[in-house]
């Protein structure tokens, strides 16, 4: 899909009486190495139309503050142009560890609400009372929070009505906030927050095997990328793996292999030995042919592999 279709897709969730919000990320530079949608963004709108959403952790920077841009007020449609500019960096910025742009936003609600709102998200509670800060609207993060909800409406959107963003397969999200009482977010969320890293790593790894790929061995990556590389980090864990680098090794053999190959006997076998002589797994799984690999897998669901 081009940026003019994302922009079609875009411009049809705007309702008359909603403000239509865009979102971006000054730590994240373009490839060019400049803020040009910003500032073409500051000068079509002007500065009024730009609030910046605190950042706890850069207070001590508040030009990298996230900005909020109202592209427009209840009852004027969003300029197609700008529309297509967002698009058009949200594309590109689809496989930077950090997103330019994170995604747009209609609600009822003016800017200055949704900012507090965007910051006050931030502040993810850990089960005791005590809260952390994480950038949640980084859209890694937010496909990672929303999936920890078996009910993706329960997610603590409102105001925000419609929150729009390319999930890590590219695919456009539509979170929909619902006016009622909110449920308070899930045990594993702060825990998945943390691993927000080491997913970016191996999505990163992921993408290259994707672009490098033979034809008769391809390792595609599904529209939410994201939260796949998330649930086999928890195998990983689950086998026993505690490295950074072996999780990650082992995340995306799932990936690229098969997603259950954690319930192969051979392969939680070889994965015990290791941990117990405390050895790195990439060598022990690279011993492994293809051919050996597609014997080891024959038993478990075709349907599934490398999906």
């Amino acid at each position: 899909m081009g940026f003019e279709g994302l922009a079609n897709l875009i411009e049809k969730q705007y309702e008359p009486h909603l403000h239509c919000h865009v979102l971006i990320d000054p730590l994240a530079l373009p490839d060019n190495g400049d803020h040009a949608l910003l500032v073409q963004l500051r000068s079509a709108l002007g500065e009024p139309a730009l609030i910046n959403v605190p950042r706890a952790d850069l207070a001590h920077a508040p030009h990298l503050y996230p900005v909020l841009v109202c592209l427009a007020m209840p009852g004027a449609a969003p300029s197609r142009s700008l529309l297509e500019q967002t698009a058009r960096a949200a594309q590109q910025g689809l496989y930077q560890r950090r997103r330019y742009l994170c995604g747009w936003l209609f609600s009822e609600a003016p800017s200055v609400t949704i900012a507090s709102h965007l910051a006050a998200l931030c502040r993810v509670p850990d089960g005791k009372g005590a809260f952390s800060f994480y950038p949640v609207y980084e859209p890694v993060r937010l496909e990672l929070l929303a999936a920890t909800y078996q009910q993706v409406e329960h997610g603590p959107w409102w105001p925000v009505s419609k929150w729009l963003f390319l999930s890590s397969g590219g695919r456009l999200v539509n979170l929909k906030g619902l006016a009622q009482q909110l449920h308070p977010l899930p045990a594993p969320a702060q825990r998945i927050q943390d691993d927000a890293a080491l997913v970016e790593r191996v999505l990163g790894i992921w993408r290259a095997l994707r672009a490098g790929a033979s034809e008769a061995y391809p390792c595609s990556i599904p529209p939410f990328a994201a939260v796949r590389a998330s649930n086999h980090i928890d195998n990983a864990r689950a086998l026993g793996l505690s490295e950074a680098e072996d999780i990650a090794v082992f995340a995306l053999h799932q990936l690229c292999i098969h997603p259950r190959l954690h319930n192969v006997a051979a392969v939680r076998e070889l994965i015990s030995s290791i941990v117990g002589q405390q050895r790195p797994l990439a060598p022990a799984l690279a011993r492994y042919s293809e051919e050996q690999w597609r014997r080891l897998t024959e038993s478990l669901p075709t349907s599934e592999s490398r999906s």
